[in-house]
């Protein structure tokens, strides 16, 4: 069975033209034909995006299931983090806090039903620092090692694919761009891909590919998946 997985950091649907708008962000994604998606940089009844719960209303507006894993909260109501959307039954979520230095970041895990089978998919938005990333490897590796089926990874990592951060989880997981040639950021003119999609050896890899959009600072990065059979 084939699946579409999208990872997008929506920046809170502003798009490159300083406007939020949740619309041109559910016509980015929809326009990628996903059935599973990591959103990173995702608000919730925060006043910059008209107090809108994004998540809830992006699964309204596409027809998905949806998660929301905040990490960080503002003034007791205001909440930012990463979010999951699935065309498939959400059986299970956890939200594990990673170890951060400057903004809390997350790693949302979501366990949804495909063909009769359990697949985990993780999603996450590393930090800014070197350092504070490679702990927050650490403990994505020691989740995806409790793993014992298939398993997914989507996030924006905020490091290239040489970084030590990406070649330790290479170590556990395989990467659909090994050349580094879907660059991701900026959307306008993307120099950088930051951006990836990793899985486990259950799956076998279709394609990869980003998509053009202005509905953020980042590009949507699409990888299609297969499960040779049911485990």
């Amino acid at each position: 069975m084939k699946i579409r997985v999208l990872s997008y950091n929506i920046r809170y649907c502003r798009g490159m033209n300083g406007k939020v708008s949740l619309k041109v962000v559910a016509s980015a994604i929809a326009g990628t034909h996903p059935d599973l998606v990591g959103l990173q940089e995702v608000d919730c009844f925060n006043p910059r995006s008209s107090f809108a719960d994004q998540t809830a209303k992006l699964g309204s507006m596409l027809g998905m299931y949806h998660i929301y894993g905040p990490n960080v909260t503002w003034g007791g109501v205001a909440r930012f983090g990463n979010a999951v959307l699935s065309r498939y039954p959400i059986v299970y979520w956890q939200n594990y806090l990673l170890p951060s230095q400057g903004e809390q970041r997350g790693l949302l895990r979501v366990e949804i039903k495909l063909a009769g089978q359990i697949v985990v998919f993780l999603n996450t938005h590393l930090g800014l620092n070197h350092q504070e990333r490679l702990q927050q490897v650490d403990k994505i590796i020691e989740v995806s090692g409790g793993v014992s089926g298939p398993l997914l990874l989507a996030g924006d990592f905020n490091a290239s694919l040489e970084s030590e951060e990406v070649v330790r989880l290479q170590t556990v997981l395989q990467t659909g761009d090994l050349t580094g040639a879907g660059l991701t950021f900026p959307s306008d003119q993307p120099k950088y891909k930051i951006d990836y999609i990793l899985y486990s050896n259950h799956w076998i890899l279709n394609e990869s590919r980003v998509f053009a959009s202005q509905a953020s600072d980042h590009l949507p990065l699409a990888t299609v998946v297969e499960l040779p059979r049911v485990m």
